[in-house]
């Protein structure tokens, strides 16, 4: 690494805990020290409780679409930090990356008060608690009724829906290590990964915890030893759930993601929905012609088109309404809300032939974008409009 283009970026963890402020970084630089291979680091950080912070620090070899540099060799303001300016960090890159050239990085900045856990890379923290689940407004079928009450554990979950860049990465890892799979689809570099199953999405969980040395959550009967590889049925007593490994949301944990702390919302932002804040057919963005009409993952940042603001719910999810349709773990049936397996962490019915979808997608009016919208599809079909996204237990 002799010379590098620095852009950086303002991280924040969010936290929604009612008698905790959380931290908010800013006003972060890095810079490549002249004639030596290090790299220095200075940010602020504000916090109204005045709590010691903990911070990670991640690099981006391409402007921020990963963050694969493998940047460990850091000293300085990492922890025990006390809220203030110019807070330092050096990092030696020499040491962790050295003889390596790219014309931009990026620098991504987590901090942690200990309010709540500090997300896996690429994740968000969903608080655990109570949200209500249905139909608030009377306007959908009756599968989405009564509204129920539901209490949901913590987890994490993807901020974006899984790429094909993502997809294809553990496929290729999960194809020479025994598992079996499709290929799926994508429009182009960036945009969700689509015609995948269920079957697909839940042996992709189990390869990507595999492959990053995490516990698999799915087996192939209730003894749990040997790890789901190809795809099958499975019910609920064969999933590890206390595993830290990667998973389908159930579908009262998507709800509750997509609704972003708020009450009773339409959408995962509030009651309304255009072309600004959303992919779905006749939104005018650039990409409505041709098939699929997916956007880039994370596109309705503030740049999309037609021009809008950051659309982030928020937990900090994007497209949870809109692009692709979301794999959910559960089955279906169109009189479980009547009586739901449990009030606390439901999973659904314990059998059915279809799968729960959530979201909506690009070849869909908006009126399947909302929160409590539910469609269904058999686990093992595929279409152009359905995608997923991972969550994990802490």
């Amino acid at each position: 690494m002799n010379r590098c283009k620095w852009l950086v970026l303002i991280g924040m963890l969010i936290s929604v805990v009612a008698d905790a402020a959380p931290p908010v970084l800013s006003n972060i630089r890095a810079s490549q020290r002249a004639g030596t291979k290090l790299v220095d680091i200075y940010y602020d950080v504000a916090d109204a409780d005045g709590d010691l912070q903990t911070v990670q620090v991640y690099v981006s070899a391409d402007s921020g679409f990963s963050y694969r540099i493998p940047a460990v060799s850091f000293t300085g303001a990492l922890v025990g930090v006390t809220p203030g300016v110019n807070k330092h960090i050096v990092w030696d890159a020499g040491h962790d990356w050295n003889g390596q050239f790219v014309p931009a990085c990026k620098v991504r900045i987590v901090c942690s008060d200990g309010t709540t856990p500090i997300p896996p890379f690429g994740m968000v923290y969903i608080p655990a608690g109570a949200f209500q689940m249905g139909d608030n407004f009377n306007e959908l079928g009756d599968d989405t009724k009564p509204v129920h009450t539901v209490n949901v554990d913590g987890f994490f979950m993807d901020k974006f829906e899984v790429s094909r860049e993502l997809w294809t990465d553990v496929r290729t890892w999960a194809l020479a290590n025994g598992f079996s799979m499709n290929s799926g689809t994508a429009r182009d570099a960036g945009h969700p990964i689509e015609s995948v199953s269920w079957y697909d999405a839940i042996v992709w969980c189990n390869a990507r915890s595999s492959k990053e040395g995490l516990t698999p959550v799915y087996y192939t009967d209730a003894s749990k030893t040997v790890i789901v590889q190809s795809g099958m049925d499975i019910t609920t007593a064969c999933v590890k759930w206390t595993a830290n490994g990667y998973r389908l949301p159930t579908e009262a944990e998507w709800e509750k993601a997509a609704r972003g702390a708020r009450l009773g919302n339409r959408y995962p932002w509030g009651d309304n929905v255009d072309g600004s804040m959303a992919n779905y057919s006749g939104s005018g963005d650039p990409y409505e012609s041709g098939s699929p009409q997916t956007t880039p993952c994370g596109y309705y940042n503030g740049g999309q088109t037609p021009a809008g603001v950051d659309m982030a719910n928020g937990y900090g999810l994007y497209d949870m309404a809109g692009n692709a349709w979301e794999w959910c773990w559960d089955w279906y049936s169109s009189t479980y809300y009547a009586t739901p397996d449990s009030l606390d962490n439901p999973r659904g019915p314990t059998s059915g032939s279809s799968k729960l979808l959530r979201g909506g997608s690009w070849s869909l009016n908006t009126g399947v974008l909302r929160c409590a919208y539910r469609d269904v599809n058999g686990p093992g079909n595929s279409y152009d409009s359905i995608g997923f996204r991972c969550v994990r237990g802490h």
